[in-house]
């Protein structure tokens, strides 16, 4: 088991909308964690799980482990959870996996690593999906961590601000191209913001009380009371914009030839997701070992945040990982009504539940 520090590779306009999606403020670990141990390693551009042919199941077949890379969204944090504790809880290797766990960052193209065969899973955002698919790229979701995305737009309690329309007239630190941005200026009307590059920092907000900031309502608004700054946010999902977010992604040769070694994973991974907030100290240690920027405190916190986005929505109904086809249109119909799409991309090529455990 292996879980591996950040990697980089070229930027190209999916490799941005990557980037974009990011977690915030978040960090410059390069962290690796075996078997409970930590250890410092160094960027690199591949690793030897990360490269050559994908497995098979005539692997399994022949009673050797299946090796498999999972690229993360970000650096470790509990969005993720479920996936260390599977590790944590030997459920990968229980399953005859042997998976690393390869964190994201800064200049990480996930729709890249997958569609190249780098990897064979990796994390994004349901948006950033139909993007690829709108590109001819042949990935799919297969299963879905957050049932309610996390993004929100934050912004000083004392500003004045109550309701979104109130961003106009002011400064919003937002990336360029970002799909949420996109679709809630269309619809809001927000034609009047004056939008400033969001790097990452929160500096920029915290000195001006009029700005607003993007963010995850499971790390800023902790980072921001931890200096003294007042905050309250608007959920973008509560703004009626709700990709599914941290989907574990793959691509269409890979799931034709490989059904059974991706029912595993999921399998273990959903397992994974109970252990975690029933062993949260454990699990928490364990992402903190591999991300030493994300302390404990926050680690906790984050992870209570996030239980209703996990657990909520139709996987109360369904089981975590679950994604319905009316939330995949709702989706495709708004993004080509803002103009990121031009046409109608049929669901059945960006998701398929068929991999899940059953309830």
């Amino acid at each position: 088991m292996k879980l591996l520090g950040t990697i980089k590779v070229s930027s190209t306009a999916i490799g941005m909308v990557i980037l974009l999606t990011a977690c915030g403020t978040s960090n410059t670990a390069t962290t690796s964690t075996t078997a409970g141990s930590t250890s410092t390693t160094t960027t690199s551009t591949s690793t030897s799980t990360t490269g050559g042919t994908p497995p098979t199941e005539s692997t399994k077949a022949n009673n050797q482990t299946d090796k498999v890379t999972q690229a993360m969204s970000w650096f470790a944090q509990p969005e993720m959870g479920g996936h260390y504790a599977a590790q944590v809880a030997h459920f990968y290797e229980k399953a005859g996996l042997d998976v690393t766990l390869q964190q994201g960052g800064p200049q990480v193209s996930n729709i890249q690593l997958v569609a190249s065969g780098k990897v064979q899973f990796a994390m994004a955002n349901a948006d950033e999906v139909v993007l690829a698919r709108k590109e001819g790229i042949p990935v799919k979701v297969i299963y879905a961590n957050l049932q309610t995305n996390p993004q929100n737009l934050i912004y000083h309690k004392d500003s004045g601000i109550k309701k979104i329309e109130d961003l106009n007239g002011r400064k919003v630190y937002t990336a360029v191209g970002f799909p949420f941005w996109q679709y809630i200026s269309y619809k809001y009307k927000l034609d009047k913001v004056q939008v400033q590059n969001y790097t990452g920092s929160l500096a920029g907000f915290s000195a001006d009380k009029d700005s607003i900031t993007q963010g995850f309502a499971t790390n800023e608004p902790y980072v921001l009371k931890k200096q003294g700054v007042d905050v309250a946010w608007f959920l973008n999902a509560d703004l009626g914009y709700n990709p599914y977010g941290n989907v574990v992604i793959t691509t269409d040769d890979f799931i034709k030839k490989n059904p059974d070694l991706i029912k595993r994973y999921l399998k273990a991974t959903t397992e994974g997701w109970d252990y975690y907030y029933a062993h949260a100290d454990e699990v928490n240690n364990a992402l903190n070992g591999v991300n030493k920027d994300y302390d404990v405190d926050h680690l906790k916190d984050a992870q209570a945040v996030a239980k209703d986005f996990i657990f909520g929505g139709d996987a109360k109904t369904h089981g975590v990982g679950y994604m319905s086809e009316d939330r995949w249109k709702t989706l495709v119909s708004q993004m080509k009504e803002a103009g990121m799409i031009k046409d109608d991309i049929p669901v059945k090529d960006l998701y398929t539940n068929e991999f899940l455990m059953a309830k």
